[in-house]
């Protein structure tokens, strides 16, 4: 087969898609008007009530700061191991039900000591209290 040249008066011809998108324009608005939609009910979260105790005065919390040195010190008082956190946040958290804990690790602080307090801190509150932990940064103030 050859192909035919194009002589200087001739010009290419075009694929003119105008009706196709007429077409296609057309069976788009027959889908949308014909379409059910369906709601289901998916599951309702229980979002607790906030009450005027809650308001006002804010849960108790523990702070737990991972020092440079790598110990942890509970409110400012005591000084402990890292790996003994455990105990000291199960302690807290029976006495305090609805207390929270705060990790705050020093900047220079290792990283391997604040991961140990985390983890420590999070398997003494049980996995149902994991939203009760909270890691924090020291800023240093210069």
């Amino acid at each position: 087969m050859r192909s035919r040249r194009l002589s200087h008066n001739e010009e290419p011809s075009d694929v003119n898609v105008t009706p196709l998108l007429d077409i296609v324009f057309i069976m788009l608005i027959f889908f949308i008007v014909t379409a059910t939609f369906v709601y289901e009910d998916g599951i309702r979260p229980n979002i607790p009530q906030k009450s005027e105790d809650e308001a006002t005065n804010p849960p108790p919390s523990m702070l737990l700061t991972v020092r440079e040195d790598g110990f942890v010190q509970v409110d400012g008082l005591r000084l402990v191991d890292p790996k003994s956190v455990k105990p000291v946040v199960e302690e807290f958290l029976a006495k305090e039900s609805k207390g929270v804990v705060i990790v705050s690790a020093a900047s220079d602080a290792s990283i391997d000591y604040t991961m140990t307090t985390l983890d420590q801190a999070r398997l003494g509150a049980g996995p149902s209290r994991y939203g009760k932990i909270t890691l924090t940064m020291q800023s240093t103030a210069q």
